[in-house]
């Protein structure tokens, strides 16, 4: 009989024991190596993505802040297209440190505009955020003092549309905002009857609670608030523009009449007393150097399908037959005060259907007419039984070069 070895079988059952180990280790090592890499080519590309992703948004806001500069230059380096569809290519060099490439910016719709950011990162990786954006206004309150705002008397302020019709008060709406930067004791003076058919607005900062007051019947009426603004409103005053046709001061007095057609002109100031008729006819801008004064039996009228805007350096009266706006859309009536502009006075029982945006000036309204629009000033005082309507359509109105960011997304 043979007799079968043990130990030699159980020295080859040990090798292939160990060839099994050496092979299993080798399986892992060769696992951590791809796991090793794979974590390391995955962050490598969340670091690109990221990188790229930051470029991106930096380029939004870069584009934002060079469009604001280009409508603020004089002359403008950049303006935005004007119709729907229509596109404007946005000049600008990249910073060092940053790469994106900004698109053409595209108008949608009324005051609302669309460009894309695209980012880039190592590897060829790139992010792309869609933004749109508006032009924000500087009639976007009824009432506004830059160092506070009163109301006394019998008046209010509520808001309608002029785009979507008249204002009645059966359709009237409660948007007839009243705000001022100023955060002191007493900021937003409501007193008499005066209502506020919408938010009352003090500075950043500020305690609603003591910063708005009201006495008598005086309040603002819900859904209204008192609040605190999350930043001050920006109230530069804009400049008197160069250039326009030159010519000598508008002075109506007795039964003068006289008639400006479409065109921008230059002048001294304007006085109409008396009798005297100023009328507009088509599209007319006035750079008014000096005051103006319109009293007595006196008027100015726009005449249906014109518009009037006006720039003005010196201080504005208004009295008697005032300014007649004949379209009845405010937004064809603007007037801007300059840095020099430190009054404004309207006093009368016609109505006024107009903008006005003099940051500098101490503006007072009283008697019984109507104000169709906004009045912007450094402070606004109203007294008697007139009422402002503050028209929502003056949102997308006046030459404000100020941008406000809508929405911002990722496009994947």
């Amino acid at each position: 009989m043979r007799l079968t070895n043990s130990c030699q079988n159980e020295r080859g059952a040990a090798l292939i024991i160990s060839l099994m180990f050496l092979a299993i280790l080798g399986l892992l090592g060769i696992t951590a190596v791809v796991m090793t890499t794979t974590d390391m080519q995955i962050g490598g590309n969340y670091r690109a993505n990221a990188q790229a992703f930051s470029d991106a948004d930096a380029g939004v806001n870069y584009a934002i802040a060079m469009m604001e500069a280009g409508l603020k230059a004089s002359p403008q380096t950049f303006s935005l297209p004007t119709t729907v569809g229509g596109t404007s290519a946005l000049t600008y060099t990249v910073p060092s440190g940053f790469s994106f490439s900004i698109s053409d910016i595209t108008m949608l719709g009324a005051n609302t505009y669309s460009f894309t950011s695209t980012g880039s990162g190592p590897g060829n990786a790139q992010a792309l955020v869609a933004a749109t954006f508006s032009v924000s206004s500087p009639f976007n309150y009824g009432i506004f003092g830059v160092i506070g705002m009163a109301m006394s008397g019998n008046g209010r302020t509520d808001s309608y549309n002029s785009s979507v019709g008249p204002y009645t008060w059966a359709t009237h709406s409660t948007n007839g905002d009243v705000g001022t930067n100023a955060t002191g004791a007493g900021a937003i003076s409501l007193s008499g009857n005066a209502k506020v058919y919408g938010d009352a607005q003090v500075g950043v900062g500020g305690d609603p609670s003591t910063a708005i007051t009201t006495s008598g019947n005086a309040a603002v009426v819900p859904p209204g608030q008192k609040l605190a603004a999350d930043e001050a409103k920006d109230m530069t005053p804009l400049a008197l523009p160069s250039g326009g046709i030159p010519r000598s001061a508008w002075s109506l007095s007795a039964n003068d009449s006289e008639t400006i057609y479409s065109g921008t002109y230059r002048l001294p100031g304007i006085s109409i007393t008396g009798n005297g008729v100023g009328e507009i006819s088509g599209d007319v801008t006035l750079y008014v150097t000096g005051h103006i004064t319109i009293s007595g039996n006196g008027r100015l009228s726009v005449l249906a399908g014109g518009s009037l805007t006006i720039y003005v350096s010196g201080n504005v009266i208004i009295s008697g037959n005032g300014i007649t706006n004949n379209t009845s859309y405010p937004e064809d009536l603007q007037i801007y005060g300059t840095s020099t502009c430190a009054s404004i006075t309207i006093h009368g029982n016609a109505d006024l259907y107009g903008a006005i945006y003099a940051p500098a000036a101490s503006v007072a309204i009283s008697g019984n007419g109507d104000i169709y629009g906004s009045v912007i000033g450094r402070s606004v005082a109203i007294s008697g039984n007139g009422n402002v309507h503050y028209d929502e359509a003056l949102q997308t109105a006046g030459p404000s070069t100020d941008l406000q960011l809508i929405s911002w997304r990722e496009e994947m």
